[in-house]
């Protein structure tokens, strides 16, 4: 037992030696990915919940498709399904380079994401830590390598009146954090758009009738500046990206729902909306609109676009 116990210090205190021969401030390497799936995506429409009007618009008929772009105007369709039943993409380039796609899984309940080395070949995780009512989720990594992110709450009984947000390590267990990072009652506030701005961050919101600005100094604390001045009509579901001189906007609006871009130099005054991607020819994929962009640089250059269609002829739009 002596000689167990002896064996044991030794190990101990040799761990303790590495540990202090390390240099000061080298980053503790955390576990890699697991390159595999915990859950499939879905494929074609699902069924509505039953108590749903009979020309509800949900998530249960959307489908995510890809568009790829080497100037982020200039947009040319892949159609290649990332999933069906799934709705709301929001894209980032995670630490190691990876394209990660959060979305609505109507399929397999809440939230998942689809990592991705190339674009091409795809894994689905399970967002965990979250409660069915978060919705619309826009993650952003911040300056210590966390993940955050932010949502709709949507709960079953109530309005859909407030923002809020989750940490994580690894981008896919998630903690929940106190309170709300905004709160408007009484009023829609869905499909939020985050990013860094230098000095603050923004946020956008969409209001059912328009988008409105959003800004705070920790991420945590956001204050309402005021609406944008930019024609979106259903409410723009929108995806803003830092580009030389200012920033992009994507957004929908029309009937069929499009997307268009704006730039702008200075979060206040916005170039005209430009047509960015139509909706697609009789029998495409995408031919009931192209709705809910999703832009995101690539490390090698050029972009992708991750965007919501209809699987079957949308009855409410």
């Amino acid at each position: 037992m002596r000689r167990i116990t002896i064996a044991i210090l030794v190990v101990l205190l040799s761990a303790l030696v590495i540990v202090l021969l390390k240099p000061m401030g080298e980053a503790v390497s955390k576990p890699e990915l697991e390159w595999s799936s915990d859950v499939k995506p879905g494929s074609g429409p699902g069924q509505p919940p039953p108590d749903m009007p009979p020309d509800a618009d949900g998530p249960w008929n959307h489908r995510i498709l890809i568009a790829c772009s080497s100037d982020g105007l200039s947009w040319q369709k892949k159609y290649v399904i990332l999933a069906d039943q799934a709705s709301v993409p929001d894209a980032i380039i995670d630490k190691e380079g990876n394209i990660r796609v959060y979305y609505c899984d109507y399929f397999n309940g809440g939230i998942t994401v689809a990592i991705s080395k190339d674009g091409e070949n795809w894994i689905y995780k399970r967002v965990k830590g979250l409660s069915p009512e978060w919705a619309d989720p826009d993650v952003v990594i911040l300056p210590d390598g966390r993940y955050r992110l932010y949502a709709s709450y949507f709960p079953l009984v109530g309005s859909q009146d407030r923002i809020v947000s989750a940490i994580s390590e690894d981008g896919i267990n998630f903690i929940p954090e106190e309170g709300n990072r905004y709160h408007e009652p009484g009023t829609l506030l869905a499909d939020p758009d985050v990013f860094w701005a230098g000095d603050h961050w923004v946020m956008f919101v969409d209001t059912g009738g328009a988008l409105i600005m959003l800004t705070s100094e920790d991420g945590l604390n956001f204050t309402k500046i005021g609406e944008l001045e930019l024609e979106v009509d259903s409410g723009g579901v929108s995806c803003t990206i830092p580009v030389e001189g200012g920033y992009r906007i994507y957004f929908h609006r029309g009937k069929p729902l499009q997307i268009y871009s704006a730039f702008t130099s200075d979060l206040k005054n916005w170039s005209e909306p430009v047509l960015v991607l139509e909706a697609g020819e009789p029998g495409s994929l995408d031919e009931f609109g192209t709705a809910d962009p999703a832009v995101v640089k690539l490390p090698q250059g050029g972009y992708l676009m991750f965007y919501k269609t209809w699987i079957n002829p949308p009855k409410s739009l």
